[in-house]
């Protein structure tokens, strides 16, 4: 079953002032609010009642962006929620391209002067190009297969939450920005594949002519 907030209007966030809590929390807060088991949200949803079962206690992490889309839709709340709590179950990465002098730096001060970033791998290649690095600078710091990484800058592979989060951490990005990046991604691709169609948005140079 396709998410429905993945057929629909992908929204704006508004996740920003939700209270600490963990994706598996999250997912049980929902859960019992609708009066639903957890076989009723496997049901629902696609996921596996075992899986369910160990996010809620916490004993795996919410790894899969797809996944994390059909869990929000089965339970009719904020995908992009439940990103954020997700991305909070991983530790920060332990390299980063903080310089000497650093400021903060969010999303929108990489962007181009002719357009904002309209995709993850947007802004991966809006900050190398900004910051004159290189995918196997990137892929060192994060940790991240480069092959993988060039995927996922290309937009013909999705992140996993994880890699997401050491993206972030290594290029000094808000994590909750990024992963609001990556689940608009996601809603985007739902909603083509409901239509029948690939999302696969063109990476190209910001400031080279359109012809």
């Amino acid at each position: 079953m396709t998410p429905r907030s993945a057929v629909g209007d992908t929204g704006t966030p508004d996740a920003a002032g939700e209270p600490v809590e963990t994706a598996g929390a999250f997912v049980r807060r929902h859960r019992q609010a609708l009066n639903l088991s957890i076989d009723d949200l496997a049901g629902r949803s696609g996921i596996s009642a075992s899986t369910i079962g160990i996010l809620e206690r916490g004993r795996t992490p919410l790894r899969s962006l797809w996944t994390t889309a059909a869990l929000a839709y089965a339970l009719k709340a904020d995908p992009y929620s439940l990103v954020i709590a997700a991305g909070r179950g991983f530790p920060p990465a332990s390299h980063s391209d903080r310089g000497r002098e650093h400021r903060p730096t969010t999303v929108a001060d990489i962007a181009s002067p002719r357009r904002s970033a309209v995709c993850f791998g947007e802004v991966l290649y809006l900050w190398r190009t900004k910051h004159h690095r290189t995918l196997t600078h990137v892929a060192r710091l994060s940790d991240t297969d480069r092959l993988r990484l060039s995927r996922i800058e290309r937009m013909t592979a999705a992140p996993s939450i994880p890699t997401v989060v050491k993206i972030a951490d290594a290029l000094d990005l808000p994590r909750t920005e990024l992963l609001i990046v990556a689940m608009c991604d996601q809603l985007r691709r739902d909603r083509y594949a409901h239509e029948g169609k690939a999302y696969t948005p063109h990476v190209r140079d910001p400031y080279t002519r359109s012809v």
